[in-house]
């Protein structure tokens, strides 16, 4: 009976746990949040070309002589024969149109252009883009641009100046797709590659073991950090979208790098997964600041087997000399922190772990950007910020 009782509240037990798991945050990212398909990415494309119909905001025939003689080869193609000295070129403008071609673009399929001035024009509001070809790096025609540039909303809802550079302005769906680049995914050994966005082992390990989890069948490994290798069951090697989004959708925990990232111009700080500073401390112009943990006060010698025994030494908190220095409530407390003004000879006392704590208590301080770069850098010189420091 009694092991009967001790079995049901073991089962108990363990769904009360399964149900606690469940209820915890999820902090898993899909595959496609953290990797791209080999083989499935966008093709730059560039082209000349003149933009006409300004109003006398166009090149500099002096500056720019390569404007008229670009409209005088447009207009050979219409069978006028033109000098370049002949053409005023104050209401057109050299421009460089740029564009992304998509993977698995069709031909007709439309694209967004940018248009951006080549030469000394001063605005290119109003103008029109002739027919212009772009190009991509293996020099091919893959598509075809043309269209009203638009440069904008104006400041003020159309009462003010424009906003933004008035020399550069986009063609929304402005190009037409004239040739298609193939896109390759299935590689001739029958698998496929996932190119992590940032390489990891950690990651790149919790990928293969969630894909063969989710696939029943060991199909992936990881070649090296950064590219997973996937392998296609037969039944999809001719139908790959449902296998590929199968596989884009699996959820995985990745491995966070210990990393702080400030941004010195504005103050900012952005912290990573489990970035934790040792016991250290900082001397900072006219501040000391001591980063640490508790210390624990020397225990007592072993008192002789039939000794009454002794009490043990309670743990010592480290705590200020004097009222004013910055503190952190011991655990239990509550998570609030305690602050108050500098001692006038500038100490502070610091109990933390963590560099995010270390953050909440250096902004209390109201402290510079620059002085909060400066500690931070001392304290990874020091060896004890147990994570990558990057600044902006």
């Amino acid at each position: 009976m009694q092991a009967r009782l001790i079995n049901r509240i073991a089962a108990v037990a363990a769904v009360v746990l399964a149900l606690l798991a469940l209820a915890l945050p999820a902090q898993a990212a899909r595959i496609k949040d953290l990797a791209s398909v080999d083989g499935v990415r966008d093709n730059q494309l560039i082209g000349f070309g003149l933009v006409g119909g300004l109003a006398g905001t166009g090149d500099d025939p002096k500056s720019a002589p390569y404007t008229a003689e670009a409209i005088a080869n447009m207009m050979a193609t219409f069978g006028f024969t033109l000098e370049p000295a002949q053409i005023k070129v104050k209401n057109f403008a050299a421009v460089l149109v740029t564009a992304d071609l998509p993977a698995f673009a069709k031909g007709g399929d439309r694209l967004d252009v940018t248009v951006s001035s080549a030469g000394t024009a001063k605005s290119l509001e109003g103008g029109q883009l002739y027919q212009t070809l772009l190009r991509g790096a293996d020099d091919e025609v893959y598509a075809v641009a043309q269209g009203a540039v638009s440069l904008g909303s104006t400041v003020g809802g159309g009462t003010g100046g424009r906003a933004g550079h008035t020399t550069v302005g986009r063609i929304p769906e402005g190009a037409l797709i004239e040739a298609t680049v193939p896109s390759t995914i299935l590689k001739p050994d029958g698998g496929l590659r996932l190119n992590l966005a940032q390489p990891d082992f950690t990651t790149a390990s919790a990928i293969v073991d969630a894909v063969n989890g989710q696939l029943a069948a060991n199909l992936a490994y990881a070649q090296d950090a950064g590219t997973i290798v996937v392998h296609v069951p037969p039944e999809f090697a001719l139908n790959l979208v449902p296998f590929v989004a199968e596989l884009e959708n699996i959820e995985v925990q990745p491995g966070l790098k210990a990393r702080v990232v400030i941004n010195e111009r504005t103050g900012t700080i952005v912290f990573g997964h489990n970035v934790t500073i040792l016991p250290v401390v900082v001397t900072h112009g006219t501040m000391t600041l001591t980063f640490g943990e508790q210390i624990e006060a020397p225990g007592t010698e072993e008192e002789p087997e039939g000794a009454p025994a002794a009490t043990p030494a309670q743990p010592e908190t480290i705590a200020p000399a004097e009222p004013g220095a910055l503190t952190i409530p011991e655990e239990g407390a509550g998570t609030e922190m305690a602050y108050a003004e500098p001692l006038s000879g500038g100490q502070y006392l610091r109990q933390a772990t963590t560099a995010e704590e270390v953050a909440v208590g250096l902004n209390k301080m109201n402290l510079a950007p620059a002085d909060v770069v400066a500690i931070f850098e001392a304290i990874d010189a020091a060896g004890a910020l147990l994570g990558e420091l990057e600044i902006l």
